[in-house]
């Protein structure tokens, strides 16, 4: 390979995670149509963690295996990223459109930042960080409004998404607090699976009898959960780790504001998502928000953590 095109590939699994991350969030609103939540969240995450667990045999093996309490402890981050919440986003698209789920979850970085300040040693607040994070729910209020595209009575839903981003931002922070680090692949493998077992549980105890749908679900429905496994847990997540092993994390970091767009453009075009001025006005707001506030959180660098919990830096979709 020649060192132009050794040059691109960073720049290709960047744009490989705009895409892919983006279009999750289409995936999940097909899937769910048709099949549980839990029970979605549970084969998806089940699949590419036996798939993770592979690559990570390939690729870290010259690392040893990882200890209990290094089990134990990215165990628990899976369980409050995936079986909390990436299987609220999945609950809440059964009801409103991809497009503003995956806005909503773009406060994020909003709430992440909100807790962290909260806690000894972490990011203290700035006049900055205070309006960023009311430019964000302001936003989440306009989108969240029928003049942005939901209808009444889903507010749980919104709630709900809120709920899922909230503990995305505890087990991002919890992460970061872990002692000993595991290589990427392993901590990710460890993650999924955890993940996938806790929402077995779920969905065995509390939605035992929607298992059923699963025998007579469509072909879209299987691609969709395929396509979730396969490209959106373990395609998207090789590409991140790679792209952020080449390029600057600031640059990476622009996944937040790009994947929103595309999950948005991708909801209208194949689902004829409406696109309302509400919506519009609030995904502007909610971006805006987000970018203030990393930028903010940036320049008031805190003490040194460790780097995060692979897992915890991906999307949540």
């Amino acid at each position: 390979m020649s060192p132009r095109h050794r040059r691109l590939l960073p720049w290709i699994a960047l744009a490989v995670v705009y895409v892919v991350w983006g279009s999750t969030y289409l995936a999940i609103r097909i899937a769910v149509r048709e099949v549980p939540p839990f029970g979605a969240g549970a084969v998806r995450f089940l699949a590419s963690g036996v798939a993770m667990a592979g690559l990570a045999a390939i690729v870290d093996r010259r690392h040893g295996w990882p200890t209990w309490r290094q089990v134990a402890d990215y165990s628990l981050v899976g369980v409050l990223l995936l079986s909390i919440g990436n299987v609220l986003v999945m609950w809440a698209e059964k009801t409103i459109p991809s497009g503003i789920a995956a806005l909503i979850v773009g406060t994020t970085p909003l709430w992440l930042t909100f807790l962290d300040g909260l806690r000894p040693g972490g990011h203290r607040w700035t006049p900055a960080l205070w309006v960023g994070t009311l430019i964000g729910l302001g936003g989440v209020a306009l989108v969240a409004r029928p003049e942005g595209g939901i209808q009444a009575g889903h507010w749980g839903a919104i709630l709900a998404l809120q709920f899922g981003t909230i503990s995305w931002a505890v087990g991002s922070l919890y992460a970061q607090s872990v002692p000993a680090r595991l290589p990427v692949f392993t901590a990710a493998a460890i993650e999924m699976l955890a993940g996938s077992a806790a929402l077995l549980f779920e969905s065995l105890v509390l939605f035992r009898d929607d298992w059923g749908a699963f025998r007579v679900a469509s072909a879209n429905t299987w691609l969709s959960l395929g396509y979730l496994a396969i490209f959106g847990s373990l395609i998207g997540f090789t590409a991140f780790a790679y792209a952020l092993n080449e390029l600057p994390a600031t640059t990476v970091g622009t996944y937040a504001y790009v994947n929103p767009v595309v999950a948005v453009i991708l909801g209208r075009v194949f689902l004829k998502e409406a696109l309302t001025p509400g919506l519009l006005a609030g995904g502007v707001l909610i971006l805006a928000s987000v970018l203030l506030t990393t930028r903010a959180r940036r320049a008031r660098p805190a003490p040194v953590r460790g780097d995060p919990s692979p897992l915890t830096a991906a999307e949540n979709a």
